[in-house]
């Protein structure tokens, strides 16, 4: 799905874009634009990174801790 859906949705906001151009007729505002919806979806990618990290520490420690418990 994320292969597909991902393409998919940057080609709604270069559409998006585009229309968002010949409206204001001022290119500033579509990079401002992309600007933002860029930061937005980097920014949700590496929250999902650090709390996959932070869950997999956490069951380690919990499995030590189990090992340690059952010894």
């Amino acid at each position: 799905m994320k292969k597909i859906y991902s393409p998919l949705q940057e080609g709604l906001l270069a559409l998006y874009l585009g229309f968002e151009w010949i409206q204001t007729n001022n290119i500033l505002s579509p990079i401002i634009t992309h600007g933002i919806y860029s930061t937005v979806i980097l920014g949700h990618g590496l929250w999902k990174i650090h709390d996959h990290r932070r869950r997999l520490r956490q069951r380690i420690q919990q499995l030590k801790s189990e090992e340690k418990n059952s010894n």
